[in-house]
């Protein structure tokens, strides 16, 4: 049947039959209809393909199918996905023609080339040739071979694919990714993120829309998604929703299911480019030979349209590569005989201030109307025009109009002409004077409409910190704006500022940490002590503030200790450790304040609390009454901190500290158990683009698990002593300075242990975890090792057993689980990490349980049990997505201490750069890796409503699915990868398995 039978046949049972049997007759038509194999369709569809290809005015909005034709996208179904812009196969077709006149034409193409965002309108237009043609940078075609490449498939074969797009503010990114996006609507389902909505809502609109009508869930097509100027931790968010949601498709497909087109501002992009160059595109307003002729003579065909070049100032610059000098002799230009007086310039300034340092921001038509003394209007179009007839000829020039969500606005036409207008409208007064008169401008204060968003910006503009996590270029301490007044101006007019800013804002309490934060920045710690102190009397409770307080007095403490010219008297001794030992206080409080916060984890406070109190021990050290003794051991220092042991020299002297610095040891212990146990639970990689400038800046931040192992040497090695251990003959001070030698050995605690397996050079790791082995009781059943003790002992040998399984120093298995019986018969609460080990040693063996041991189980269920409690009390209100859990182990085909397989040792069997690994990772991919299905063992188990069992238990045992979507529904029996973590055990690439109905046998 051909397609003009197929549509006669539809058309007997149709009540328009006039118009298909019409329709019928259009060779054309059907010559189309038989290219997009109607036969395939469903009857709705091939309905809707045939309406989008009549004439008409008012066309309903149309989506690609997979079998080549339409569907129809009401509009009520449009509105359900309201956390998407959707682009439709025939956007803006349905568009009346007499809307678009020839001024609206004009109006529309020169909004664009001032440096408004492209539009959909744009577009149309261009293809229409109702307007000039839109240039295509070269950019664009990289960008379209980049997701060419993507679609042909590849061997990764990745459900969630992406390519970047970095790019210079104006320099077209946004219009090239728009670009890729128009001429892909035919072919692909297309829409652009709207980033104020949750990752979990975009997915679900993005689920929605790509089953939309379609009926073949192999063959449909991938999702286009567009998102610009994202922080990385939504970006992180959604591509793992997306990756969660793709997992419970479970179908291999050459294509991807949804293809991210990440579109973000910056000022190096050709740097971000070379970090990731497979799947990035840089785009720099520099322009290559051919670009440049396009661009003038794009120019010269606007000019002959009668359009000013000054109306253009955008696409002008852009001509120019935005060129420093030209820039600055095109701003002269504009303002050339401007009234410096006159309150649009003003006006002008202050937008200004704001484009140049808050990114996106604007400053409603409200406000500039009430700024400048106009009326209120209700019709738009006379407001607008009042608008610009109020203003002068360079501010019209330089202003663009926006429309957001609701309101009206306007903005500079680009940062960099912001920046300029700043600098040449400057006079003799400073941007901390011109800040100044802002704050003081009631009128734009007191404006009710749009106020929200207004405050907004101005308390970014004090203390928004630049974060490259945000998207921004670098990581600043301050905003960038008080940054500048520091650098240009000087740090005084800074805190004048920002103390404007403070009163005339209500007294925001984080104004008051802010100028504390500047104030010990530049060394003025009285006056950083009593900002801290107005932001704590605001807010109490809270934990960064009280962390601001505690890094107030650590920089105080350090200035002393580094900077201060004057020899140490013992008062200035005294008043130095008083200050650290201030700070350490006040971290501690700030560690109990973060306790009771549910919906954060600000772990600043134990991190604040140790660089303190190692710092403090290092100048402890060079006091002389601590002389260090010839063999280079602080052996007087660790009796006084460690005994009831006080030098005659400072018995008085220092009798307010002696209590407070004996505490010193226990606290510091304390504070690294929990920094070790936060990092054992969650994953730590930060994900950020390598840079050399900041490798060092907030190691604990960037590379906590380095920062842990070094603060921990520091700490232990002065608290070691070879001639106290012969003195105290084998008492407790003997016994904390052996433990003081495995810690400064790295096995001190859990995270440490776990290092020795990322040390490339593993017969070195092996050889330090013999010595540190060594120091133990060579008979733990019979000398009784306390808990923490225990726990690190029996964990250096399960990490030895993965690094040399042959070295004599291992104990068996079965000793290991005597050893660690304590944990589940004694009456009393152990840490995170006894329960973790106690999942390890007594997970079902091959060789000591060949038969269900209802009483090992019971000791399995029970750590199991007690790990899922302590991470629910960790995690408290925190959505799990933003703290990933982390998998230590796997279990793998040996047997003994040698079925356990550690994550680095998977690791290191996955190839590529470490990008491509951790994708791999993400989409489930590294079990395709015959070598690693090779090392570890697929357990069985069984799915009932969504929860997943596993077999060859007494009870019951529940395991956790590393994505719960993943787990088939109804019943079925599985097969998974075994996992070990702090929240228990994790099933990997759950599959079906081929056996038949569900069994719990």
């Amino acid at each position: 049947m051909n397609g003009t039978e197929y549509i006669i046949c539809i058309a007997e049972s149709r009540e328009n039959y006039g118009k298909w049997a019409n329709l019928a007759q259009a060779s054309c038509s059907i010559e189309t209809l038989e290219q997009r194999s109607i036969v395939g369709m469903k009857l709705s569809h091939v309905d809707a393909t045939v309406q989008a290809m009549l004439p008409c005015t008012a066309q309903p909005r149309h989506l690609p199918v997979s079998t080549g034709g339409v569907c129809t996208l009401p509009l009520r179904e449009e509105e359900k996905l309201y956390s998407l812009e959707i682009l439709c196969a025939d956007q803006c077709d349905d568009i009346k023609s007499n809307h678009w006149t020839e001024k609206k034409i004009q109006e529309t193409e020169q909004n664009f080339y001032r440096g408004r965002k492209i539009t959909w309108e744009n577009l149309w237009l261009a293809d229409r040739r109702l307007c000039g043609d839109i240039i295509e940078r070269e950019a664009c075609k990289e960008v379209s071979e980049l997701l060419d490449g993507i679609l042909r498939g590849s061997a990764l074969n990745y459900p969630v694919a992406k390519l970047k797009i970095f790019h210079h503010p104006g320099s077209g990114g946004s219009t090239i990714a728009r670009q890729v996006l128009w001429k892909s609507r035919k072919h692909f389902r297309c829409a652009v993120i709207k980033t104020s909505y949750p990752p979990s809502t975009v997915c679900n609109h993005v689920l929605a829309l790509r089953d939309y009508e379609e009926r073949d869930i192999t063959h449909r097509f991938p999702v286009l998604l567009l998102i610009e100027d994202y922080d990385d931790e939504y970006f992180e968010e959604l591509q793992i929703e997306l990756v969660e949601a793709a997992a419970t498709r479970k179908i291999n497909i050459p294509k991807p299911y949804f293809i991210l087109v990440c579109c973000r501002r910056c000022n190096d992009p050709e740097r971000r480019c070379k970090a990731s160059p497979l799947d990035t595109v840089a785009v720099t307003h520099k322009l290559t030979e051919s670009e440049k002729s396009l661009f003038n003579t794009k120019l010269e065909n606007l000019k002959q349209k009668d359009v000013k070049p000054e109306f253009i100032l955008t696409f002008v610059l852009m001509c120019e590569e935005f060129n420093a000098t030209y820039v600055s002799d095109l701003v002269a230009h504009i303002l050339h005989g401007i009234d410096l007086h006159s309150r649009d310039t003003c006006l002008m300034r202050y937008v200004a201030l704001l484009n140049c340092y808050v990114p996106d921001s604007y400053v409603s038509l409200s406000h500039c109307e009430a700024f400048l003394g106009l009326g209120a209007y209700t019709e738009s179009k006379l407001r607008a025009y009042d608008f610009k007839r109020r203003l002068s000829e360079q501010a019209r020039m330089i202003f663009i109009e926006l429309s957001t969500t609701y309101i009206s606005s306007v903005r500079i036409i680009h940062c960099l002409v912001a920046k300029e207008i700043l600098h040449q409208l400057s006079g003799n007064e400073s941007q901390s004077q011109l800040a100044t008169t802002l704050l003081q401008e009631k009128t734009l204060f007191e404006n009710r409409f749009g106020r929200e968003e207004f405050i907004k910006f101005i308390r970014h503009l004090f203390i928004r910190r630049d974060k490259r996590s945000r998207g921004d270029n670098t990581d600043t301490l301050f905003s960038p704006f008080i940054e500048h007044v520091c650098e240009a101006e000087d740090c005084e007019k800074a805190i004048a500022v920002l103390k404007a800013a403070y009163e005339l804002l209500g007294k925001d309490p984080f104004f008051a940490q802010q100028l504390a934060r500047l104030n010990y920045s530049n060394e003025k710690f009285e006056d950083a002590e009593y900002w801290a102190r107005v932001a704590k009397s605001h807010l109490p409770d809270d934990s960064y503030i009280l962390d601001t307080e505690g890094q107030v007095y650590r920089k105080w403490f350090s200035f002393t200790v580094d900077k201060m010219a004057e020899e140490d008297t013992p008062e200035r001794t005294i008043l130095k450790i008083e200050i650290a030992l201030k700070a350490m206080k006040c971290f501690r409080a700030a560690q109990q304040a973060a306790k009771a916060e549910r919906e954060t984890m600000n772990n600043a406070g134990y991190f604040g609390e140790v660089e303190v109190g190692c710092r403090l021990l290092r100048f402890l050290s060079t006091i002389p009454v601590f002389h260090r003794s010839a063999e280079g051991e602080y052996t007087e220092l660790v009796k006084y901190l460690t005994t009831d042991y006080i030098p005659e020299e400072i018995q008085r002297t220092w009798a307010r500290l002696h209590s407070r610095l004996k505490g010193l040891h226990q606290n510091l212990y304390n504070a690294l158990e929990w920094i070790s146990e936060e990092l054992s639970y969650f994953q730590t990689d930060k994900n950020k683009e390598k840079d050399d400038e900041n490798d060092e800046k907030e190691e604990q931040i960037y590379n906590p698990r380095k920062w842990l192992k070094r603060q921990s040497e520091v700490y232990a090695k002065f608290f070691i002593s070879a001639s106290l251990i012969e003195e105290s003959n084998n008492g407790p001070e003997s016994q904390l300075v052996r433990r003081m030698s495995i810690y400064k050995s790295g096995g001190g605690n859990v995270t440490t242990i776990l290092s020795f397996l990322t040390d490339k050079k593993e017969n070195r790791s092996a050889e330090k975890l013999e010595r540190i082995l060594s120091f133990y009781t060579e008979n733990p059943l019979r000398d009784r090792l306390e808990d923490n003790d225990l726990i690190h002992y029996i964990l250096c040998h399960i990490t030895l057993a993965c690094l040399a399984p042959g070295s004599a120093k291992l104990l068996p298995l079965q000793m290991l689980r005597e050893l660690s019986l304590r944990f589940f018969k004694a009456k009393r609460p152990f840490p995170a990490s006894a329960y973790f080990l106690l999942t390890l040693l007594y997970w079902p063996d091959e060789a000591l349980d060949k038969a269900p041991n209802p009483d090992k189980d019971e000791i399995l269920t029970s750590a199991l049990q007690t790990l899922k409690h302590l991470y629910d009390i960790k995690m408290k209100d925190v959505p799990t997505r933003k703290k990933r859990i982390y998998t230590h182990f796997f279990l793998g085909k040996g047997y003994g201490l040698s079925k356990i397989v550690h994550k680095t040792k998977i690791d290191k069997l996955i190839m590529g750069p470490l990008d491509e690994r951790r994708m791999k990772w993400l989409h489930g991919t590294v079990w395709n890796i015959q070598t690693i299905r090779e090392n570890l063992k697929r357990v069985s188990g069984w799915t009932k409503d969504r929860n997943l069992f596993i077999r060859g238990h007494v009870k019951d045992l529940r395991i956790l699915p590393l994505h719960y979507e993943s787990v088939p529904p109804g019943n079925e029996n599985v097969t998974f990868y075994l996992g070990f973590s702090f929240n228990g055990l994790v099933a990997f690439n759950i599959e079906v398995a081929n056996d038949g109905a569900c069994s719990r046998a």
